[in-house]
């Protein structure tokens, strides 16, 4: 009894002595404000400035972006505010269970578990932290989705079969391809908010149509009759709202035509979607250059131009690559000489090479529907990276060459020639201040096709927890 008396008696002091100082700390507080009241007055966590909440994004790493999404809804706002990462797609294999990536910025791989229904699939491109996954073997029962390795969500799209030329198209299998694989050689959408997006695609046999759809709808949508049989469709990509299409002429006897700009409208429901189409890249000028003794490898020079579009600090870039062209002609059923300078001739192609030689840089200016280029020579503390996959700019990435382009592309010779299993990457950095190229992952010889590489801007914004 003594002892919980003696412990209560020790309570009551303490609760005294914590009242008494709250009392004399509540009696101070005006000499503290008074001390004080020139000493800045930082505003609240949640009301810093927008500059400043990017400049933290941008030097956290994946993890800490994830954890950055999942605080509140305040700072999830802010992510949209700030630039993609950039990561390299690397070859995947049909018969593994995840996908791997490099990371460009922070230089290590990422690898992330697929799940069973994606598995075995085959991806296509990608866009906007989106991959273009298609299931199946048969063409009349294809799935087509978008999928987001992060948060392993799928997004299903109509099925390729409501497009009516597609089977058309495909008139040449390759035993074990998938047909979507075969023929499908762009992918494009609007938003990385895939509920909401417009997904574009177009095709390497039949290049002059495009396939627009939403997710919800039932069917893709076609658009064609817009260029004439000299041109084909390239590279396309979504920039303030509206869809810009490079198109290029087949015509190697028009090398100095005018850039032209035409606009379309596409009614996809109750959206409409305005098509740019942009002619700004005159037709390869395909010259001869040097050849062996009896000229069975010529060399050609600017044999082949692709246009990219990029965007880059609000504005919209079109950066070409010229490539130049190893071709080994077999003229043993030739029974007269040929003139050598295209593939017309007599003499059959045996294999054919192309290599990046150089690039073009301009930026696309519009005033009342007509189109203005401006060469630019220097893109500053950028990092342009073009091929296949997302063509985007990226700034302050202290582990990326600045002022220069990331050039990635992957033929596979064996749709032409299935007698060389080979696909020709042609990979590498050029330099802007000099026109020197740095080149990087060789070719590989391969029996297992599509085993493609693509940069991607993984989706950080919109994503949902696997």
């Amino acid at each position: 009894m003594r002892m919980i008396k003696y412990m209560f008696l020790a309570y009551k002091t303490l609760a005294f002595n914590l009242l008494r100082g709250c009392c004399s700390f509540s009696k101070t507080r005006p000499l503290l404000k008074s001390s004080t009241s020139k000493m800045t007055v930082h505003a609240p966590w949640n009301q810093l400035p927008n500059d400043i909440w990017s400049s933290i994004f941008e030097r956290l790493g994946l993890e800490d972006r994830l954890r950055f999404d999942l605080v509140c809804k305040q700072w999830r706002s802010n992510i949209k505010r700030t630039p993609q990462l950039l990561w390299l797609m690397l070859p995947y294999d049909r018969n593994s269970q995840y996908l791997s990536f490099f990371d460009m910025c922070e230089g290590k791989i990422r690898k992330f578990n697929l799940p069973g229904s994606a598995q075995g699939g085959w991806f296509s491109g990608c866009s906007k932290g989106w991959l273009f996954l298609v299931t199946g073997m048969d063409v009349d029962d294809l799935r087509i989705f978008l999928f987001d390795p992060i948060s392993r969500s799928q997004i299903p799209l109509p099925p390729l079969s409501t497009i009516s030329s597609f089977k058309d198209s495909f008139t040449a299998r390759h035993p074990g391809w998938n047909p979507a694989a075969c023929i499908i050689n762009g992918v494009e959408i609007s938003s990385s908010d895939a509920s909401q997006c417009i997904v574009v695609i177009k095709f390497s046999i039949n290049n002059r149509i495009l396939a627009l759809c939403r997710p919800q709808d039932e069917r893709w949508t076609i658009v064609e009759g817009l260029l004439g049989d000299e041109y084909y469709y390239g590279n396309f990509s979504f920039f303030d709202g509206e869809l810009y299409a490079c198109i290029l002429s087949s015509d190697k006897e028009n090398n100095n035509q005018d850039p032209c700009f035409q606009t379309h409208s596409i009614i996809l429901g109750s959206q409409r979607v305005n098509l740019k189409l942009i002619s700004s890249t005159p037709p390869p000028t395909n010259l001869i250059f040097a050849a062996d003794a009896d000229e069975s490898i010529l060399y050609y020079k600017d044999s082949f131009r692709w246009p990219y579009l990029v965007e880059s600090n609000g504005q919209l870039l079109v950066v070409t690559q010229v490539y130049d062209r190893i071709m080994d002609l077999d003229d043993s059923d030739s029974d007269s000489d040929s003139d050598n300078d295209n593939d017309d001739g007599d003499r059959t192609s045996l294999f054919m090479y192309f290599q990046a030689a150089t690039f073009q840089v301009k930026k696309i200016q519009t005033l009342d529907d007509t189109l203005h280029t401006a060469v630019l020579t220097d893109v500053g503390n950028q990092s342009l990276f073009v091929g296949a996959g997302d063509c985007l700019a990226v700034k302050n990435c202290d582990k990326l060459y600045k002022n220069c382009i990331y050039f990635l592309h992957d033929m596979d010779y064996s749709l032409h020639k299935q007698d060389y299993p080979l696909i020709s990457r042609e990979a590498g950095v050029y330099y802007l201040e000099d026109g020197s190229i740095q080149r990087c992952l060789p070719s590989i010889k391969t029996q297992n096709h599509c085993l493609y590489m693509y940069w991607f801007s993984p989706n950080i914004k919109s994503r949902v927890l696997g």
